[in-house]
């Protein structure tokens, strides 16, 4: 099967499997990037309902103290 290949049809896998890398590297960057953008969202909200938390539970116990 390999033996009838000629050389141009040597070069055109070639460059196909080149071009496979190159995807595939970029969108595993791509897909890396969007992880780390949600994990950062995730953590900023999970920053906001706690200080959230915190202030609706500080104010109720200042006011039982004079």
């Amino acid at each position: 099967m390999f033996g009838s290949l000629t050389a141009s049809t040597w070069l055109i896998l070639l460059v196909d499997l080149i071009a496979i890398v190159i995807v595939v590297m970029f969108l595993k960057s791509r897909i890396r990037l969007k992880l780390k953008e949600v994990e950062a969202r995730q953590a900023h909200e999970r920053l906001m309902r706690k200080r959230d938390r915190d202030e609706a539970t500080q104010p109720a116990s200042e006011e039982g103290t004079p």
